[in-house]
């Protein structure tokens, strides 16, 4: 059987391919769609790092007050000097404590929070020798012998009323009143 000319016109519009164009069009879709979906895990990717970032930081300011106030209401009463152990200055908390955070099994410390605005860094150290004379209440300690406890602090205030016993922070816009365990016993004795 012998093809005509009309035969194989028929029979090469009937093979089906693909053509160049055909192609690059689906590529095309193809990358259009890939770079949807990767924008689109992009952003949750984002949102879910912002949201770990901000509980990190929620849980660091948590823990600092829950340290602060387990200090503050373990600070000792000296019956000689017939006063708490606490001394607040501008940027600088002392307070001898029965709490530690690095020394845990040390009893008593000199805990020192300084808290530099410039640099807004909040430094921590203990000292266990708290009876020494050295760490008066003129004592100062240098922020290059002493832990960072917090950054990007904006702002951190401590007032102290020894009338009250009442040590009051302001800590993020948060207005904090703590009281020592042993202000109970300074009215007694």
């Amino acid at each position: 059987m012998m093809l005509t000319d009309f035969d194989r016109i028929n029979l090469a519009g009937s093979q089906k391919g693909v053509t160049l164009i055909e192609l690059m069009v689906a590529m095309l879709l193809l990358v259009m769609v890939t770079s949807m979906l990767y924008s689109v895990l992009n952003v949750g990717i984002k949102f879910s790092q912002k949201g770990e970032d901000r509980l990190a930081v929620i849980g660091l300011e948590r823990s600092f007050l829950d340290l602060l106030h387990r200090q503050v209401h373990g600070v000792w009463y000296d019956q000689r000097q017939k006063k708490l152990m606490i001394v607040v200055e501008e940027n600088l908390l002392k307070m001898v404590t029965t709490s530690p955070l690095v020394e845990r099994n040390a009893g008593l410390v000199l805990a020192v929070y300084l808290y530099d605005p410039g640099e807004e860094v909040l430094y921590y150290t203990e000292k266990l020798d708290f009876y020494n004379i050295d760490y008066d209440e003129n004592y100062s300690p240098d922020p290059a012998e002493m832990i960072v406890l917090l950054r990007d602090i904006d702002e951190i205030d401590w007032q102290y009323d020894d009338t009250e016993g009442v040590l009051a922070v302001s800590y993020l816009g948060q207005e904090y009143e703590l009281l020592p365990r042993s202000w109970q016993f300074e009215g007694e004795l």
